[in-house]
């Protein structure tokens, strides 16, 4: 499960990490505790070039007749393992499929006793993480403007993350982002093999303040070490 997030990274640095420097017309706030209905940048293709564009964290389904009512479902996650026949992802997993840029997400861990304790868990290259996501664009009438939302495909943790949780964001290789990001490639068997644990030496993770835990926090100081 990824159900809450965070990004520091600048327009230009998404720029540079995926658009081969192109200018990005996108104003780039920092966030420090996303969370699901908030907006990010996504990055997907379309008309053959990849673009930068914002999006809702919770897919809306096409059969949603509001955003209140597509928020029931909790789509903000869809696991990896079942998103190729699920309908509701499938559609999406086959035709349009994003990256979600993150500097990080948070996850908690359980203990035997005591409150459970967030950790931030990060690249440990400091690279931003190109989360695979899935995305759709939905209207409350023909008239109506559209509305961009997404997915993050999950998987079963690694040894790193396992310590911490049971499940963990799918990030992909590099080098695996232009097959992701290609919407004419849409045969399972060539886009499943990358729904899969990224090594755990890339990552690294330390305990926060329990500040994360609302969603009305939002500082920079949410994503470093408690009691630091």
């Amino acid at each position: 499960m990824c159900g809450r997030a965070y990004h520091t990274y600048s327009a230009e640095e998404l720029s540079v990490a995926y658009l081969n420097r192109r200018p990005l017309k996108l104003t780039v706030a920092p966030n420090f505790n996303m969370a699901p209905t908030q907006e990010s940048p996504l990055v997907l293709v379309r008309e053959d070039l990849r673009q930068i564009e914002p999006a809702r964290w919770g897919l809306v389904p096409g059969w949603a007749k509001t955003l209140a009512e597509a928020s029931k479902y909790s789509l903000f996650n869809a696991r990896g393992e079942e998103i190729a026949e699920k309908r509701t992802y499938a559609k999406a997993f086959r035709e349009r499929r994003c990256v979600v840029p993150l500097s990080g997400f948070y996850e908690w861990l359980t203990p035997a006793s005591g409150p459970k304790r967030p950790h931030a868990i990060a690249r440990k290259d400091g690279a931003i993480m190109s989360v695979a996501g899935v995305w759709s664009s939905w209207k409350a009438s023909p008239d109506a403007e559209p509305v961009q939302s997404f997915s993050i495909v999950t998987t079963a943790a690694n040894t790193f993350m396992s310590a911490i949780h049971d499940r963990m964001p799918v990030i992909l290789d590099e080098r695996d982002l232009d097959t992701w990001l290609d919407p004419e490639i849409q045969e399972p068997e060539r886009i499943l093999p990358l729904v899969r644990p990224c090594p755990p030496e890339w990552l690294t993770a330390h305990e926060v303040s329990r500040d994360v835990n609302s969603v009305r926090n939002n500082r920079p100081d949410l994503v470093l070490p408690a009691g630091g």
